[in-house]
């Protein structure tokens, strides 16, 4: 049976090895910077992401284009809805397009620390709050490699088959027409993205090596992770079903 793990003394490493440690050596990451900040490398996750996603916007529009024209045609079924709203309703979508990754990254970070901390605790995890938002911060990581990797989709796909951001994941939602495929499935098909296991996995790993569980509650935790995050969308998505 596995037995919890103890913290060990860690050789000292550079914050900058800590960016290659996550991808191959998560578990040494979160030993070493438990309780060290968790403030540098969110803000690090987030100017990496904010400068990929402004310097990809070019390409990435035929999917925002897309993406709005999903919304604005659910809009026009309300009539008292005018197409001065929908412009408007345009403008702000474009504004989030671009600086929505600095605004809301370091928010969903910070929440996911506290979903982690809340949801380990299901487990008998003795995480702390800080080292929640350490795990976190270093668990994002593999959304910068996302970012990376929708630019280059966006640079080599057709702009005609990119009629939705899901066509840019790494899950089964990605074989689904966004304009005629049910919502929900969509969300809970995209949900097995491999960014979003592996920011999962992650996760998990980090309540193993700082909360002192054993593996089979670390893997619990990481299947609770994945519920919980999957909650929002679906439950967006079934508004949307109900308002089509």
């Amino acid at each position: 049976m596995s037995q919890p793990n103890v913290v060990t003394a860690t050789p000292q490493a550079s914050l900058w090895e800590d960016f290659i440690d996550i991808i191959v050596a998560p578990a040494s990451v979160f030993r070493r910077r438990e309780r060290g900040s968790w403030l540098i490398p969110l803000l690090i996750v987030t100017v990496a992401i904010a400068v990929i996603s402004f310097a990809s916007r070019g390409v990435m529009q035929p999917v925002m284009d897309a993406e709005f024209e999903r919304v604005a045609e659910g809009m026009r079924k309300n009539p008292q809805i005018t197409e001065e709203m929908i412009d408007k309703a345009r403008s702000v979508g474009a504004f989030f397009t671009t600086f929505g990754p600095i605004i809301f990254t370091p928010i969903a970070i910070i929440v996911i620390g506290f979903m982690t901390w809340l949801v380990a605790k299901l487990v008998d995890s003795k995480q702390t709050l800080h080292a929640a938002l350490v795990v976190a911060s270093y668990a994002y990581v593999p959304r910068i490699v996302q970012f990376i990797f929708n630019a280059v989709q966006g640079l080599v796909l057709s702009p005609d088959k990119l009629n939705g951001i899901v066509k840019l994941s790494f899950s089964p939602a990605r074989f689904l027409d966004p304009t005629t495929a049910n919502p929900v499935l969509i969300q809970v098909l995209n949900r097995f993205d491999l960014f979003t296991i592996w920011v999962t996995v992650l996760l998990a790993i980090g309540v193993y090596v700082t909360g002192r569980v054993t593996k089979s509650q670390a893997t619990i935790a990481g299947v609770l992770f994945w519920i919980v995050g999957s909650l929002p969308a679906i439950l967006s998505a079934l508004r949307q079903a109900a308002a089509g």
